[in-house]
């Protein structure tokens, strides 16, 4: 599985959280669920309702992940003695402080 975020709108008239599920301080703007595959196999699902600099913070989070999965997609790749040439190239233009060169 691939890590996922999705935001939404909510409504306010129906749907009134108080405070952001991440950082428990601001109002939220936005409902979130964020789906990760961790490292023993299992899934992590967290829904709630975010504030704006928390949904940014969800992003920056989802993008790290995607970087790793690249550098390790990068390794198994040299293992099987492909050409990453392109691949790399790509990934540091994606990511470009995502590791190694």
């Amino acid at each position: 599985m691939i890590d996922s975020l999705f935001f939404a709108s909510f409504d306010p008239l129906l749907e009134v959280p108080e405070l952001c599920a991440v950082c428990s301080v601001h109002p939220p703007i936005f409902s979130y669920d964020y789906r990760a595959l961790k490292r023993n196999g299992r899934q992590q699902k967290t829904t709630g309702f975010c504030c704006a600099s928390c949904a940014a913070a969800l992003l920056k989070k989802l993008e790290r992940a995607e970087a790793e999965e690249w550098a390790e997609e990068e390794v198994a790749m040299e293992g099987d003695a492909l050409d990453i040439t392109e691949f790399r190239k790509h990934r540091l233009a994606v990511f470009p402080g995502s590791g190694r060169n």
